[in-house]
């Protein structure tokens, strides 16, 4: 086995011991100590349905530009393939988050919109596997794995601002939970699915091409 295969192995039992752990004895008491302590309602519902947050849409414009200019004989620099491997991941991570949000079936922290389940609003709390619907699609955190695809990406790219990246996926994650988005375990699970994404991404390219090199 590679070593690359050894740690993602190590990262998914982990995720798999730390959101258990989080499921049984963190998420409830710190999604009511934080509606309880917070009013983040009229924070949470504009970004929650903010169209400029349509990842998809983002990813897809910028693949189409990177294509158009593949196409037209641009020769990339290494900065242009490190947005297009975030690219790529993100486009991966969504894929995968989509099918796993299915087959979990988890309930929402809060209600973002009067359609949606909760445990704040409804006192609805689990999971309900292979059950499709809004409501049932908080594990895993989509944008926790949006940033974890594009932070991994640029961690093994980049390596001497590994601190940044780390920064950066922890702020998202963080503020995540502290708008009642998703529990810790949603956070934990999406950071995996997204840090996965990034790393099979690189690799990947990284066999066929020997570019770029690997730190």
């Amino acid at each position: 086995m590679s070593r690359s295969f050894k740690i993602w192995l190590a990262g998914l039992l982990l995720t798999a011991i730390l959101a258990q752990v989080s499921v049984v004895w963190l998420d409830k008491p710190v999604a009511l100590w934080i509606h309880n302590l917070f009013d983040v309602g009229r924070i949470r519902e504009p970004v929650a349905h903010s169209p400029a947050l349509s990842i998809p849409l983002a990813a897809s414009l910028v693949f189409a530009i990177f294509g158009l200019l593949a196409i037209m004989g641009r020769t990339f620099s290494r900065i242009e393939l490190a947005i297009l491997f975030c690219d790529i991941s993100v486009f991966a991570a969504e894929a995968i988050k989509d099918q796993l949000k299915f087959v979990f079936g988890r309930t929402w922290p809060d209600s973002w919109d009067p359609q949606i389940i909760s445990l704040i609003r409804d006192n609805v709390y689990g999971f309900n596997f292979f059950h499709p619907g809004r409501s049932f699609e908080s594990f895993p955190s989509g944008h926790a794995a949006t940033a974890a695809a594009m932070m991994s990406v640029l961690w093994m790219l980049f390596p001497r601002l590994r601190a940044l990246w780390a920064i950066g996926l922890c702020a998202t994650g963080v503020g995540l939970v502290l708008l009642n988005l998703h529990f810790v375990s949603d956070v934990i699970a999406g950071a995996f699915v997204g840090a996965s994404s990034g790393l099979f991404t690189v690799t990947l390219f990284a066999s066929m091409f020997c570019e770029p090199q690997l730190p």
